[in-house]
C-alpha cells in the first residue's frame, strides 16, 4: 500500500508538470499568435473547447499509462480519479505561477487590451444583428472594468479545478478496469 500512495504521488507530480508545460504552450501560442485577437466574437469559447479537448485526452493517456504501468493494468474508478484530481492540481497550481508571471512582467497591458479587443468585436457583431443602442451602452459596460490579477489568479484555479474535476470523472469512467473476477 506504501509503495502504491508513492507511487501516486511521483507519477501525479511528474504527469502535472507535462500537462501544465502543454497548457502554458497553449497560452503563449493563442498570445503570441494573437489568437484571441483574431478570431471571432466567440473565439474565446472555441479555444476554451480546444483546451479541454486537448486536456482531456492528455489526461486520458497519463491516466491508462498510470493504470497500467503503476498498478498493473487494473485499477478502481476511485484509484484514477484520484490520480487524474492530483496530476490537475499539479498542473493548476503551476499554471497559476505561470499566469501571476504573466500578467505581472511579461505583458502586464494584456486584460486590459483584449477586453478593448472584445468589446469593439461585441460592438461590431450587436450593430451587425441591427440592437438598439440603449442595450449595446449596456453591454459595454460590462467591459469597463479589467480583472484584477487577484480576480484572473482566483479564475484560473476555479477553471482549472472545476473543468479538471469534469474531466477527471470522464476519464476514471472510461480507464477504470477491474480484474477479472472482482467484484467492485
Amino acid at each position: 500500500m506504501e509503495e502504491k500512495s508513492a507511487s501516486i504521488w511521483k507519477t501525479s507530480l511528474t504527469y502535472g508538470f507535462y500537462l501544465a508545460l502543454i497548457s502554458i504552450a497553449i497560452s503563449v501560442v493563442i498570445w503570441a499568435g494573437g489568437l484571441l485577437e483574431s478570431m471571432g466574437l466567440f473565439g474565446g469559447i472555441f479555444i476554451g473547447l480546444g483546451s479541454f479537448l486537448i486536456t482531456f485526452i492528455v489526461l486520458f493517456i497519463f491516466a491508462k499509462s498510470y493504470r497500467i504501468k503503476d498498478l498493473g493494468g487494473y485499477a478502481s474508478f476511485g484509484d484514477i480519479f484520484k490520480f487524474a484530481m492530483l496530476v490537475i492540481l499539479i498542473s493548476t497550481i503551476i499554471s497559476l505561477i505561470y499566469t501571476y508571471i504573466f500578467n505581472a512582467f511579461i505583458d502586464p497591458d494584456y486584460m486590459e487590451h483584449i477586453m478593448a479587443v472584445m468589446q469593439q468585436k461585441t460592438l461590431d457583431f450587436m450593430e451587425g444583428k441591427g440592437v438598439p443602442d440603449a442595450q449595446m451602452d449596456k453591454a459595454i459596460e460590462k467591459f469597463k472594468e479589467i480583472p484584477t490579477m487577484a480576480k484572473t489568479l482566483r479564475q484560473t484555479a476555479l477553471n482549472g479545478l472545476i473543468g479538471g474535476a469534469i474531466i477527471s470523472l470522464i476519464v476514471a469512467a472510461i480507464v477504470k478496469k477491474k480484474e477479472e473476477g472482482s467484484i467492485e
